[in-house]
């Protein structure tokens, strides 16, 4: 395949100008839609990795490199999708579908220009643009929020951009969990000021909205049929827990695979170690940014991971390959604290409580952790905690910082900051993330095919 040639074409149907950079903080934020699956995992790690460097799609390919120097369109794609190899991946390969709509309200100018979408996800590329808004604590952000016909559907919405510029290109990626891409969603860039959350105390209310700009969005039917489907059906014994692979599933966007589990299990599966490797031994790790894992509406499972896709690689055989996993234990869903005397029950390994403080019917606690092998930052429970009558309540506000660091810079124990508002009670019941972690002495293989 000639990839000069798909790039020159891509530059011809790309070449536009685009508007004047003005200064802008983006905060990250995702929405679960009515119907999704009951848990979802997007990792904490993921969220911070939009402050780091930028790293131009250049270290993967000359071609596009040579495009990129020659066409500022693409670049500018190619610095939207760094956060992920797949997407990097379809750029390279011009599987970029482009609309450029854009719609002004109250002085806001919202711009959706690119979609790159298969079955399973749909990644939307859009900016926004203010005159009026240029001030130092005037700085715009946007949480958009998908809507879909088909009520048979379910998906989350991540928004990837943090700290980009006014002007620059921004990404959200909705991913289904059930049920495929539409021929067509209603996306609403909902607009407020990027800096209300570090001013305003209750998260809880949201912040005010300056503009609410409706966008439609349809699909190729090229980009939606695309993806494939593996069966696996293979059983293996992870850490004394049966779990079953059912699929690999391939998808342009990212690839998925998909668990059930025994149960006989006296644990839940929260994480899975994981990489996914091709004939040539090349390695596909887990996402990095994102939805990493979603679970079921059954159990506090984790049973669909993603992964970086093998799509646009030649790549006749695939090698699962499990490495670790976390796990809950069945009798440890939730775990008893007492707020005054600090009287506690079982806690996930590595994690002890620091201290509880109150005020009014406010409450702060403060958890210590020790970070897992992989380096992760840990996030020990859930923002959801529960009162002595079974009252399911959310923190709305979790906060994790690193603790003390050693003469090596080497990061000993985070902390994590779990706030309980409006709780009037002494006794509360926290929901862990995991009880332990295992690590596998040999690395188990499943030929996927």
């Amino acid at each position: 395949m000639n990839r000069k040639n798909e790039f020159d074409a891509m530059k011809a149907a790309f070449n536009q100008p685009f508007p004047e950079l003005e200064d802008v903080l983006q905060r990250a934020y995702r929405r679960k839609r009515k119907r999704t699956a009951k848990n979802i995992l997007c990792p904490l790690g993921g969220l911070a990795a939009c402050f780091v460097t930028f790293v131009l799609l250049v270290n993967m390919s000359v071609t596009v490199a040579n495009a990129c120097a020659q066409f500022p369109v693409l670049r500018q794609l190619a610095k939207a999708v760094t956060f992920s190899r797949s997407l990097s991946s379809a750029v390279e390969n011009n599987y970029v579908q482009k609309i450029n709509q854009k719609k002004t309200q109250n002085d806001i100018t919202a711009q959706i220009e690119y979609l790159i979408v298969d079955q399973k996800q749909v990644n939307i590329f859009y900016r926004l643009t203010s005159e009026k808004y240029t001030g130092e604590y005037e700085n715009l952000a946007a949480n958009p929020v998908i809507t879909c016909d088909d009520e048979n559907t379910s998906f989350y919405v991540y928004n990837h951009s943090f700290g980009e510029e006014n002007g620059e290109l921004l990404s959200a990626t909705v991913d289904f969990t059930q049920g495929n891409v539409p021929d067509k969603l209603q996306c609403t860039l909902k607009v407020f000021f990027q800096n209300w959350h570090l001013f305003n105390a209750s998260i809880e209310s949201g912040p005010e909205y300056l503009a609410e700009i409706e966008f439609d969005l349809e699909f190729d039917p090229q980009f939606t049929a695309a993806g494939k489907v593996f069966p696996v059906n293979e059983t293996v014994i992870l850490d004394g827990q049966e779990i079953s692979v059912k699929n690999i599933e391939v998808y342009p966007t990212h690839l998925r695979v998909e668990i059930t589990e025994s149960e006989d299990n006296t644990a839940w599966l929260k994480s899975l170690d994981f990489y996914i490797e091709t004939e040539q031994g090349t390695k596909f790790v887990p996402v990095s940014s994102g939805v990493t894992a979603t679970g079921s509406a059954d159990s506090p499972s984790m049973v669909s991971y993603r992964a970086d896709s093998t799509y646009f690689y030649e790549a006749e055989h695939l090698k699962l390959v499990i490495t670790g996993a976390k796990w809950l234990e069945k009798d440890m869903e939730s775990t008893y604290l007492n707020l005054v005397t600090k009287e506690h029950g079982e806690l996930p390994d590595g994690v002890s409580f620091d201290s509880v403080q109150k005020q009014g019917d406010n409450w702060s606690v403060t958890v210590r952790s020790t970070p897992d092998e992989n380096g992760e930052i840990p996030i020990p429970f859930s923002d959801v905690y529960l009162d002595s009558a079974g009252n399911r309540y959310s923190t709305g506000n979790l906060r994790v910082s690193v603790g003390k660091l050693n003469k090596n810079d080497t990061i000993q124990y985070y902390y994590t900051f779990l706030s309980l508002k409006n709780y009037p009670y002494d006794e509360v019941w926290l929901t862990p993330q995991h009880s332990h972690i295992w690590t596998a002495e040999q690395p188990i293989e499943i030929t996927v095919q």
